[in-house]
């Protein structure tokens, strides 16, 4: 995937390349609502286009939203689907502590354990089955709200994981002794810490329900405990939560796996911190299992290499 923005009055407009060096001419407002979109590789009717080349139009145009919020700063995509925001929930996750997030986000890990635990199952819908579909959900507001930054969050954390890992392997090999090796890994992460910004999670909304039969798809709804929409957004099925040491490293997987699909929606590779096997997006975990254009990485059982198109 490519792209370039061509020019910007009352609209954005962009020339994006896919995957299949199909040319796609975008023009969206500031708010992200694509207002034109003309493309010669398929055909202008979605019923006349394979599921692969439907696809390939909806990643051109998710790809156009990324590099104009990165690029002018326009918020437009909605927060908990941009992978920046996803980051910052990232962080401030990390920095609760365990007891905190098991206050916070109890009424989802009940309800996930009570598929395993025999206490019974409450279902959202009177017709629903415990072994139906379900993603349990709960939306996290962040402090202060994670906007578009002069050096993106997703570029620090690439950049940070890097280092990580280079001066891990450093200090594994100039070490004198695991006592030393450990206080320096310890004293790097320490450091590191500081050089990321600081997010808080200021609110989390209580636990509301997608269920689907296989045809239909019907969501719960919850009030917002803020007046704006959130920066992020917890979706879990009901997994069994003894085979994770910590839910607070769940959530925190969770989170880290819907950057990979954001990313793998977009048509590009993620960068390599996020390519990792775990349940990240519902909607991305939806085409993983019906287009044979994506890997199956919502499954912890598979490994794969492949990427895709790289974005950086």
């Amino acid at each position: 995937m490519d792209a370039i923005i061509t020019g910007e009055s009352e609209r954005i407009g962009l020339s994006v390349i896919d995957n299949n060096d199909v040319e796609h001419l975008i023009e969206m407002t500031e708010s992200g609502e694509i207002k034109y979109h003309e493309q010669d590789g398929y055909s202008d009717y979605p019923s006349e286009r394979t599921q692969e080349e439907n696809e390939h139009v909806r990643q051109a145009r998710r790809y156009a939203k990324w590099c104009v919020y990165r690029e002018r700063g326009y918020e437009t995509m909605p927060r908990h689907e941009n992978p920046d925001c996803l980051v910052a929930a990232m962080i401030a996750l990390s920095d609760m502590s365990e007891a905190t997030v098991e206050d916070q986000f109890a009424d989802i890990r009940r309800q996930i354990e009570s598929h395993y635990d025999k206490s019974g199952v409450e279902l959202p819908f009177e017709d629903a089955h415990p072994d139906d579909p379900l993603v349990y959900r709960a939306d996290l507001y962040l402090d202060p709200q994670p906007q578009h930054e002069d050096t993106l969050l997703v570029d620090q954390y690439v950049d940070s994981a890097t280092a990580i890992q280079e001066d891990a392997t450093a200090v594994l090999t100039d070490a004198d002794d695991l006592e030393h090796q450990l206080f320096e890994l310890l004293n790097y992460e320490d450091r590191l810490a500081t050089a990321l910004p600081s997010f808080d999670v200021e609110a989390v909304s209580g636990m509301h329900t997608l269920h689907t039969d296989g045809t239909t798809e019907r969501t719960t709804e919850v009030p917002s405990p803020l007046d704006r929409q959130p920066d992020a957004r917890i979706e879990l099925p009901p997994v069994d939560l003894r085979q994770f040491d910590l839910f607070q490293l769940l959530l925190v997987m969770n989170l880290s796996a819907q950057v990979r699909d954001r990313f793998l929606m977009m048509g590009v590779s993620p960068p390599e911190p996020f390519q990792h096997q775990g349940f990240g997006t519902y909607r991305g975990t939806v085409k993983q299992q019906i287009n044979e254009m994506y890997d199956r990485h919502y499954l912890f059982s598979e490994t794969t290499d492949k990427w895709g198109t790289t974005l950086f």
